[in-house]
Parts: structure tokens; sequence; C-alpha cells
């Protein structure tokens, strides 16, 4: 008799479960999986009538609890209004759908779109993730993002994103430490990454990993800007696709950067206004100090490319299994320029095309 009733028990636990299961999910289940409905510290903005998006999403993060929280973005909207995080203590994670499927568009006429300066304090992984951030266009005077500035930006991670077509894409500000930024495209900005002199406290464990910087406007110069100043900037697998990396702000102020694993090339060779450009400038100021590894230097244009990749005018470089390709029609003539004091240390170079007409490497020469 006993295990009579346990298998009955059993086929109607099985049967209920199965219905449960069966069951058509509710429509407003359909919310990314590990976010419940609105809580008081989770909250949704979604795109009203008359109402602008930058201000929905600032009245929400006001009504967030004085911890912060989490604002989830499930739809696309324009906005005006800068988006400003910036309460003191008050951290808050921007969440949306990767692949563009959430596209903020800014459209102000100037300003920062959104803003991440909330304090320090060993709080880790706000930010934004899985959103797309785009701007008026690249020769507006818009900046995308500042992260850090009168609170700071401590711990802040963006993950799965896209900053694109603003004058300033992504920039930093005072108080910023222990950032991170991964699996991202910063592209078509005047300059996609500023990270400026004079900061306060600010720009140790900068990381960027898997991130693209690309289509940079012609000259495609200073378009990822490590000015430096107390900055040891991180870059893992990162690729700079028309965008040239430099390094310092002439002698006011110095950084200190690792490129490992990165990818550098020229792909928009071919627009009518696209012009030639070193890869990588290294500033003149003895403090400059750039670790580049395990990467490698593309060139696509068929005829008449660049006569070097980088161009170093002071500070010291260390250059560890690099490789390189430029088409038989438009050879190298070094791959690295060294001027004034600057030197380099070179362990491992390999050129695949084997297209340099002088030495991998020339010190101050003649042109």
């Amino acid at each position: 008799m006993v295990k009579c009733r346990i298998s009955e028990l059993t086929l109607v636990l099985i049967t209920v479960l199965g219905m449960a299961m069966c069951r058509p999910a509710r429509a407003d289940t359909q919310r990314p999986l590990s976010y419940p409905d609105n809580t008081p510290s989770v909250r949704y903005a979604r795109p009203v009538r008359g109402l602008d998006m930058g201000g929905e999403i600032n009245a929400i993060y006001n009504g967030l609890p004085a911890s912060g929280g989490v604002i989830v973005v499930n739809e696309s909207a324009f906005f005006s209004t800068p988006i400003v995080f910036g309460t003191k203590g008050k951290p808050v994670l921007l969440v949306g759908l990767p692949a563009d499927i959430v596209t903020l568009t800014y459209t102000g006429e100037g300003g920062v779109a959104m803003t991440f300066d909330y304090g320090v304090g060993h709080r880790m992984g706000h930010g934004m993730r899985d959103l797309t951030l785009t701007g008026p266009g690249n020769s507006t005077h818009t900046v995308g993002v500042m992260f850090g500035g009168v609170n700071g930006a401590e711990g802040i991670e963006f993950r799965d994103f896209k900053i694109q077509s603003f004058g300033s894409n992504l920039e930093m500000g005072s108080h910023t430490w222990l950032a991170y930024f991964q699996h991202g495209m910063v592209r078509d900005g005047g300059t996609n990454l500023l990270l400026g002199s004079g900061l306060t406290e600010a720009g140790e464990q900068i990381v960027f990993n898997h991130v693209t910087f690309a289509d940079a406007p012609p000259p495609h110069t200073n378009s990822v800007w490590i000015q430096g100043g107390g900055q040891e900037v991180i870059f893992t697998d990162c690729s700079f696709d028309q965008a040239q990396l430099r390094i310092g702000n002439g002698a006011t102020s110095a950084a200190q950067i690792v490129v490992r694993g990165g990818h550098f090339e020229n792909p928009n060779y071919a627009w009518p206004e696209s012009v030639k450009y070193d890869y990588v400038v290294v500033d003149k100021n003895p403090g400059n100090y750039l670790r580049l590894t395990d990467s490698y230097f593309l060139q696509d244009a068929p005829t008449n490319g660049p006569t070097e990749f980088i161009s170093v005018w002071g500070g010291k470089m260390q250059m560890s299994g690099i490789g390189m390709y430029t088409p038989s029609g438009s050879p190298l003539i070094n791959f690295c320029v060294l001027w004034n004091d600057a030197t380099v240390d070179v362990y491992g170079f390999n050129d695949l095309s084997n297209n340099i007409s002088s030495s991998v490497v020339a010190h101050n020469p003649v042109k």
C-alpha cells in the first residue's frame, strides 16, 4: 500500500509540473532573466510620448534607494536631456539589450550625453551593459560618456557596449580608478577616447579588454589619446582601425601604456578624404613608457601607404612579438622611427611581407 501511494503521488506531481511547464509565458516576463519586475532597486525605463527619455531616466535614478540600483531600458529611444548619474554614493547599472537592439540616440546640440560620477568607496561593477549610445555626429561639440568627475567613478565597468558619433565619444574625469571596459566598440568620434591631463586621483588600472576603436575622421590622429599624469592604461586584445593611438601630452604630462595582443589597421584608406597617418605616436616626454607586445600591424593600401607605423618622440618603448604586413606596392621605409632621445628595445619582430626598404627601427632619420 505504501509503495502504491508513493507512485500515485509521483504521478500527480509529474502531471502538475508538466502542466506548469507547458503553460505559455506571461507577456510581462519577457525581460532580461537576471532582473525581476520593478522593485525599489530595479526600475524599468520605457519611451513615453511627450516625455524625453533622458528626463525619464534621470527621474528613475533619483527615485532609486540611496544605495543605488539598476535601470533597465528595453526599447530604443531618442533623448535631448543629458543623463546624469551624479549623486555621491549612489552607483547605478544601466542595462539594455545587446547587438544594437536597444540604442539611445542623443539629439542635444552640445554637452555630455551621459555622466557617471557618483563616487569612490570600493563599490564594483556599476556602469553600463548591453547598450548602444549614438550621438549627433563626430564634428559636434558633444561628449558621449564622461566617467568620473567631482565625485568619481571607482570600479566602473562597461560591457557589451557601443559608443559612436560624438565629438568626443568617451572621456575620463577625476577620482577614477579600477575602471574596466570589455567587449565593446568606440567608433566614429572626433576623438574616440580621451584620458586628459590635469585630473585628480585618476588613472590607476584603466583597462580596455577586447574593445575596438575605429573610424576616426581624417586625419585619423589623436583618436585614442592618453595624455597622462599618473595614468596607467592597459589595452588587451584591442583593435585600432583607422584610429591613431597617441601617448602623452607634449611636455605637460606622460603616460604608461601597455598594448597586448593589439591589432592596428587602416581599413578606410580608400575613403576619398582619407590620409596617411602613424598608427602609434609617443609624445616628446621622457616619462612616456609604452610596452607593445604580441601585436599585429596591417597596412591595406595597395600603393602610397604610410612610410612608418610608429613615431616615438620621447620616452621609452619595448616591443616584443610584433608582426606586420604591407602590400608589395606600398613598402615601409621603417617600422618605427625614434626622435630626440627616445629609445626602444626590440625582442622578436616578423615582417610577413618582407617589404621594409630600410631598417626596422631608425633613429633621427634624414627625410
